[in-house]
């Protein structure tokens, strides 16, 4: 599930922001990216993220400027220097090139003046101020998945009740077809004997044998229990896009049966529908946490 949150404050310990973004993943992807004196708390923070998150991408950033703390230094890169004044010397004097030169000539080149986070230890204000506001970030993360989890439950059940109204339309069509099957059969059957001079037991167990052959109502049964299933696992909340994805697959599976044994047209056109719906449903449920 999607979703973003952030928090920041702005007290006497210091300007701190806190960003955590959220996109869909089959397993849990967490990235961290702290200030090199907060690397410390990276456990803490990964831990608090993992009690409220079991799947998805998410990307989590904390920017600080701590009052009290030496923060960051800006360093010279001493062979980056040299070998620039070296290099831009060298230019000068072989294309006999006027004028001096200057810092601002040598400070524009990359890696010349480098940024360097010093390290310092938090004390225990820092560190539960930070907490709070990635408690903060997570909360207001929380509420925007939730949201979208409510208009995905609608999809899910909307797709759920196809599914269902699919397997009602391929039952009533497949005993309608299995009767007037079974009545084709029977009087074949009997023009075989007639010819065959076969016994009339033995025909009639060939002919259920083929009719069997052909009927889907053991899969339609599963098919609905795994309906009733995924609305069950709906209504009981929490973390269940693993579980409704694995009913979405035997979903799947019996649908693919059910294609296998449907002999007319009509069958088949319903069959289309019912995969459709299905694969609906599978697209949405990647989305569930």
């Amino acid at each position: 599930m999607t979703g973003y949150g952030s928090a920041s404050a702005d007290a006497e310990t210091g300007r701190v922001s806190v960003s955590v973004r959220a996109l869909n993943h089959r397993f849990l992807d967490l990235a961290v990216r702290l200030p090199r004196r907060l690397e410390g708390l990276e456990p803490e923070v990964r831990r608090l993220v993992q009690s409220r998150i079991q799947r998805g991408r998410v990307e989590l950033s904390v920017q600080a400027a701590l009052r009290g703390e030496e923060g960051s230094a800006v360093v010279v890169s001493a062979p980056v220097v040299s070998g620039v004044v070296s290099a831009l010397r060298q230019i000068q004097a072989q294309y006999e090139l006027a004028g001096k030169l200057r810092l601002s000539d040598v400070a524009r080149f990359p890696g010349a003046l480098e940024l360097v986070e010093t390290d310092g230890a938090l004390d225990d204000d820092h560190r539960r101020d930070l907490v709070g506001l990635v408690e903060s970030a997570l909360e207001a993360l929380d509420q925007m998945r939730r949201a979208e989890g409510e208009n995905l439950e609608r999809d899910l059940l909307q797709a759920l009740a196809g599914v269902e109204s699919c397997a009602s339309r391929l039952e009533a069509g497949s005993q309608a077809e299995r009767d007037a099957r079974r009545d084709a059969l029977v009087e074949k059957a009997r023009t075989l004997r007639d010819e065959l001079g076969l016994e009339d037991g033995r025909l009639y167990q060939e002919v259920v044998r083929l009719v069997d052959r052909q009927d889907v109502a053991e899969e339609l049964q599963r098919l609905r229990s795994h309906v009733a299933q995924a609305r069950d696992v709906l209504r009981g909340g929490g973390p269940c896009g693993k579980r409704l994805d694995f009913l979405a697959q035997e979903l799947a599976r019996e649908a693919n049966t059910i294609g296998s044994k449907s002999a007319s047209a009509t069958l088949a056109r319903e069959v289309v529908d019912l995969k459709g719906q299905i694969e609906r449903l599978r697209e949405q449920v990647q989305n569930v946490e």
